[in-house]
């Protein structure tokens, strides 16, 4: 069995996902955290018509003074003539400035007596909007490939579209295998290990966009691992576990009755050497994933997630920045990869063997690569999945919910902490804290 280098591996696995690129367009309520496949030009006018920015009067004429008050222009019902030489009208924030006005004189800048306005610092344009000063009908609101927060949403409504045209996301399917897998929540028997895996990737997947499906966990049987494949209906396949050709890893044994095509037999790393990968009933890709966490979740960040990038438009290179390499390569051509911390004070990498430990990745956010037998200097790599963390804090009363770990993944609120730069947790009395929101 030949093993691919880390980079031959990741070219391979982009250009077979990007065989999935296609487009959709959904509904613009379903568009957040979607990259647009074109760009987007305006339908209309932003404002559609000259509004008022306060809350007072719109008057006809440039000084102060009176102006005989004969009407009122609000949101949604606007005055119905045109304003005369020294009128005035109540007028609304939001609401359509009538022709004839030159000026909004705010609430606290006038007063009425016996149906008259009394008005100070009147000045002309002020607190104007005027139609399109926001944006004009055939402007630029979005280019292809951006991927649309709510601020992007909000330009879209505002010019009157309510559906746009997205990359397409492949459909991902979770399979877990082993006879001692049990899921979390239920007791485990002696012998049994409980299935942390599907719930890392999981969470790790959806933060991408990637609509995930759970098949569960299958035995470690042929026909048991294709039964679950083939009802997946996904267009990409995690296996996780059976990778290691050991007597009772069937995982890629069981898609040889569907023309298993292997395009990834092995890896030249470590962990992380057993993922394989592949395509099955001509168009169907599949993943394995070796069932040891740490091996695992390397080889999802190096493979799987810029793939998944890519197929929505968006970066899928490696960024690797240099680092110093913190311990000997792997003799026989292989690298070595290690999860590691940024902090403000350099990168902490995790120099631990045991590819089981899941308690040392607490607080990983970056991938050390060392090249064979130490010959080159180690690299960091850090693939960014979202938009950067807002600078806004709220305060969250302290709260107990029970809620399935599947569900609220990405609705967190999490710690202003020192990796982000943002300071330190303050803890107040009655459980009150300062809490940085992540988007």
């Amino acid at each position: 069995m030949i093993a691919l280098s880390i980079d031959e591996t990741h070219r391979r696995v982009v250009e077979a996902v990007l065989s999935l690129e296609g487009a959709e367009e959904v509904p613009l309520r379903e568009a957040r955290g979607r990259v647009s496949c074109r760009d987007v030009r305006a339908a209309g006018d932003q404002p559609r018509f000259d509004s008022s920015a306060m809350d007072g009067w719109a008057v006809n004429g440039s000084g102060d003074g009176g102006y005989r008050i004969v009407g009122e222009s609000r949101a949604g019902r606007a005055f119905g003539r045109v304003l005369g030489e020294g009128e005035a009208i109540h007028i609304s924030t939001g609401a359509k400035i009538p022709a004839g006005a030159a000026a909004i004189v705010r609430r606290e800048n006038g007063r009425v007596a016996a149906g008259v306005l009394i008005a100070q610092g009147v000045a002309p344009g002020r607190d104007m909007r005027l139609r399109g000063c926001d944006f004009r009908r055939g402007d630029p609101l979005l280019h292809a490939g951006r991927r649309l927060d709510h601020f992007d949403i909000a330009r879209l409504a505002a010019s009157g579209l309510d559906r746009l045209h997205v990359n397409s996301v492949p459909r991902v399917a979770l399979l877990a295998t082993g006879n001692e897998i049990v899921r979390p929540g239920r007791t485990a028997p002696a012998e049994g290990n409980y299935d942390a895996l599907s719930f890392a990737l999981w969470a790790r997947l959806t933060q991408l966009g990637v609509t995930v499906t759970d098949l569960g966990s299958a035995e470690d049987s042929d026909a048991a691992i294709r039964e679950r494949a083939v009802s997946a209906g996904a267009d990409i396949l995690i296996v996780i576990g059976g990778a290691s050709g050991g007597r009772h890893d069937r995982a890629r044994a069981a898609f040889a009755p569907h023309g298993l095509e292997v395009m990834v037999p092995a890896v030249r790393m470590k962990p992380g050497k057993p993922f394989w990968f592949g395509r099955y009933d001509g168009r169907r890709l599949v993943a394995g994933l070796p069932g040891n966490p740490v091996a695992a979740l390397a080889a999802l960040e190096l493979f799987i997630v810029p793939a998944l990038l890519a197929v929505q438009g968006r970066p899928a290179a490696f960024r690797w920045e240099p680092c110093a390499a913190p311990a000997q390569g792997v003799p026989g051509g292989a690298e070595r990869v290690r999860f590691a911390r940024r902090g403000a004070t350099g990168t902490e990498v995790i120099d631990c063997d045991d590819s089981a430990a899941l308690s040392p990745l607490a607080g990983a956010d970056a991938l050390c690569r060392i090249g064979p037998d130490g010959a080159r200097s180690a690299d960091l790599l850090m693939h960014e999945t979202g938009p950067a963390p807002s600078c806004q804090a709220a305060r969250v009363e302290n709260e107990m919910k029970t809620f399935p770990l599947h569900d609220r993944v990405n609705e967190t609120f999490l710690p202003v902490a020192a990796r982000y730069g943002a300071g330190t947790i303050n803890h107040q009395a009655g459980s009150v804290y300062e809490m940085l929101f992540i988007k």
